[in-house]
């Protein structure tokens, strides 16, 4: 596996029409993509970093079509972040879907400059990457480095996890818990497990933070 610096532009630097609202706007600038999910109905999420007022990115929300709903609240000076519901957006979607096809990891955040060029970490198959970078949609350019670290160490998940935790965690990637649309819910997980939802929720919840901590950036 190895690991690459991806920037995509599209032609007019903006990836949902929540973008050009932005970009349009004279008090808002986009910092970065923290979380972005394809939802099983095709519709997807996105979580912003915005610089600027919460009240202005809540009325532009609100004036949006595509945004089905949304929650925005600060993070620190200046900045808010914004948890976007988005009807199907056919860039945004062929990119996760492009993502999802060729087995890549891409690594939060994702940083977009003054220019619109969305900044990325990618890591898997380099022969995936580059396919995945030629049937990336004809209105996107593309600039793909291999990042200096090279090799990407794999971490083998089953030493950190106690048997229990193995044991769910290898059910809900049989049930497609975590791919992306989710096909499973905690309630499938208990059904297979014979435990409750809370106690499912509970050990996902150990499980992604043990793994995260050991595998996320120091």
């Amino acid at each position: 596996m190895r690991e690459f610096n991806i920037v995509l532009r599209s032609e007019d630097g903006a990836y949902n029409p929540f973008d050009e609202a932005i970009i349009d706007h004279p008090e808002l600038s986009r910092d970065g993509v923290t979380h972005f999910d394809l939802m099983p109905d095709g519709t997807t999420v996105l979580l912003y970093d915005i610089v600027g007022d919460a009240d202005t990115v809540r009325t532009l929300l609100d004036e949006e079509p595509s945004a089905l709903s949304y929650d925005v609240f600060p993070v620190e000076e200046g900045t808010v972040r914004a948890h976007v519901h988005f009807e199907e957006d056919t860039l945004v979607t062929a990119l996760i879907h492009l993502k999802n096809e060729y087995d890549l990891i891409i690594n939060p955040p994702l940083e977009i400059d003054e220019d619109g060029g969305l900044h990325m970490s990618v890591a898997g198959d380099p022969e995936k990457i580059r396919e995945a970078a030629m049937m990336r949609p004809d209105n996107v350019d593309i600039m793909l480095e291999e990042a200096e670290e090279g090799d990407v160490d794999m971490v083998d998940v089953t030493t950190l996890l106690t048997d229990r935790q193995q044991e769910v965690l290898e059910v809900a990637l049989e049930k497609g818990y975590y791919e992306i649309p989710r096909r499973a819910t905690n309630e499938d997980i208990a059904a297979e497990m014979d435990c409750s939802t809370s106690t499912v929720g509970e050990h996902l919840r150990k499980i992604e933070s043990r793994i995260i901590s050991e595998v996320g950036p120091t």
